[in-house]
């Protein structure tokens, strides 16, 4: 059990699920940015200057804000990291539930499923260990014989 207390040494334990949730988060953060410029541009070009024309506007919104913008693009790496750490909570689980049901499928032994202290489904490894217990409780049972009474 002291693998529960120990830390992954892979930042993504699962790529296809990692990956495609941080391909999405990394998109939907570039969206945010392009949305949050197009729309400065135009509250400056609609209420600041309205007899400017849109090079201008574009210019002028770009100074003003460089900051924000600055400070948006600097957050995606912040982000995309939180989300890692936050996705080997439920991915490494699943990934080791996996290779335990493989195991069992072809009919080897399996040692106790323990997750790490902070994991997600840490109920779920108490059931497969339960239903691991219980399919080595009825393979160890020798089977009923049953009495065959005479014929009369």
């Amino acid at each position: 059990m002291s693998e529960s207390n120990t830390r992954r040494n892979r930042k993504l334990v699962d790529r296809e699920v990692q990956g495609g949730l941080l391909r999405k988060i990394t998109l939907h953060w570039i969206v945010f940015f392009v949305c949050n410029a197009i729309a400065l541009t135009i509250w400056i070009r609609l209420f600041e200057q309205p007899d400017a024309n849109w090079e201008t506007t574009f210019g002028d919104t770009m100074r003003r804000f460089f900051p924000f913008f600055i400070v948006t693009l600097a957050l995606i790496p912040a982000f995309v990291w939180d989300t890692i750490k936050l996705t080997n909570r439920f991915a490494g689980p699943i990934l080791r539930l996996r290779g335990a049901l493989a195991s069992v499928s072809q009919g080897r032994e399996v040692a106790p499923l323990s997750f790490r202290n902070n994991d997600f489904w840490q109920q779920m490894a108490r059931d497969f260990n339960s239903v691991v217990d219980r399919c080595e409780g009825l393979t160890k049972t020798p089977p009923e014989t049953t009495e065959t009474k005479p014929e009369a």
